[in-house]
């Protein structure tokens, strides 16, 4: 047997590996539309206006809405109202509490209002009517006036059915 060699030429070889490599990248996913045009040399002071380095963009904060003595009242109120047990009221009580001057602070229900002459429940304290809440589940009134000492601490309290 003989042996056969092929005698391939350098320049032929280049030409092999040129197409071999066109072949290849005709097969990639990237149109040629995708493809970038290359960046053109700019002189320092100069800045062409579609290469300007765009600012990020800051996403701007919405305070959370902090809510008023009155706000957190009611929400206390219903906490009372809606507590799983008796222990999850009374720490609702505890806390509702701490608002007031006194557990003693009075507590005004406004039951039923004609024009400039309101008509109320009879006269109660805060920790009466907190508890009248936990023991009866019922739907507490919505604070309708208050009136703080000088400290801060709700010292009388209308509400409205």
């Amino acid at each position: 047997m003989t042996k056969q060699t092929l005698n391939i030429s350098p320049l032929s070889l280049v030409i092999l590996i040129a197409m071999i490599i066109s072949v290849s990248s005709c097969k990639s996913k990237k149109n040629l539309a995708q493809v970038t045009a290359p960046i053109e040399e700019v002189e320092e002071d100069e800045v062409p206006v579609n290469e300007v380095e765009e600012t990020p963009v800051v996403e701007e904060r919405i305070p959370e809405k902090i809510p008023t003595k009155e706000e957190k009242l009611n929400k206390y109120m219903r906490a009372v109202s809606s507590a799983p047990s008796t222990a999850a009221a009374n720490a609702s009580i505890d806390e509702a509490l701490t608002m007031f001057s006194s557990s003693e602070a009075p507590v005004l229900v406004v039951i039923y209002h004609d024009g400039a002459n309101p008509d109320y429940d009879e006269p109660t304290t805060i920790g009466k009517y907190l508890d009248y809440l936990k023991d009866t589940k019922s739907k507490p009134a919505e604070v309708e006036e208050v009136v703080y000492d000088s400290n801060g601490n709700i010292k009388e309290l209308v509400l409205k059915k």
